[in-house]
C-alpha cells in the first residue's frame, strides 16, 4: 500500500514537474519574443521621431524657383524615404498580429496600443508629407502663374511706352477723331 501512494505521489510530482516545465518553456519564448518586440517597437519610434523631427525642421514653400526646385527635390526623397520603411511596419503589424494570436490567453492589450500608436504616427507622417508635397506644388503652380502674368505686364507695359513715344514724336495719334 505503501508502495502505490508513492508511486502515485511521484506520478503526481512527474506531471506537476512536466507542466511547470512547460509552462516555464512557454514563458521562456514569452519573454523573447516580448524582446524582440520590444526592440522593434523602440526602432520603429525612433525613426518615426527622426522623420517627424525632420519634418517639422523643413520650411515652408519658398518663393523662387531656384528654392521650390530644391524643396522639391528635398521633398522627394523624404517621401522615398518614409515610403521605404512601410515594409518595416507591415512586419511590425504582422509581428504583433502574431504575438496576439500565440498568446490569446494573455493580455495582449499593451501590444496592441502600442502597435496603434505606430500605425498611427506613420499615417500621420507620410500624410503630412504628401500635404507638404501638394503645398509645394501649389507654390511652384502659383510662381508659374506669376510669372506669365507678369510676362503679359511686361508685354502690356512694352506696347504702352512704344505708343507714348509714338505719341511724343507725333503728338496728333493722341487725338481722337
Amino acid at each position: 500500500m505503501e508502495r502505490s501512494c508513492v508511486t502515485a505521489l511521484r506520478e503526481h510530482w512527474d506531471e506537476a514537474n512536466a507542466r511547470v516545465l512547460q509552462r516555464k518553456a512557454q514563458l521562456d519564448a514569452m519573454l523573447g519574443d516580448s524582446q524582440r518586440y520590444e526592440a522593434r517597437r523602440r526602432d520603429a519610434d525612433a525613426w518615426l521621431t527622426r522623420m517627424e523631427t525632420r519634418l517639422a525642421a523643413m520650411t515652408p514653400p519658398g518663393h523662387t524657383a531656384d528654392v521650390l526646385e530644391m524643396q522639391l527635390r528635398e521633398q522627394k526623397s523624404f517621401h522615398a524615404e518614409v515610403h521605404q520603411y512601410k515594409h518595416q511596419i507591415e512586419l511590425f503589424g504582422q509581428l504583433t498580429q502574431r504575438l496576439i494570436a500565440v498568446y490569446r490567453n494573455d493580455d495582449t492589450t499593451r501590444i496592441k496600443r502600442a502597435t496603434e500608436s505606430i500605425n498611427h504616427r506613420y499615417n500621420e507622417l507620410n500624410n503630412s508629407i504628401v500635404a507638404r508635397g501638394k503645398a509645394l506644388h501649389s507654390a511652384v503652380s502659383s510662381l508659374q502663374n506669376f510669372d506669365r502674368s507678369l510676362e503679359r505686364f511686361v508685354a502690356w507695359l512694352s506696347e504702352a511706352e512704344s505708343l507714348l513715344d509714338a505719341a511724343e514724336r507725333d503728338p496728333h495719334l493722341l487725338k481722337v477723331g
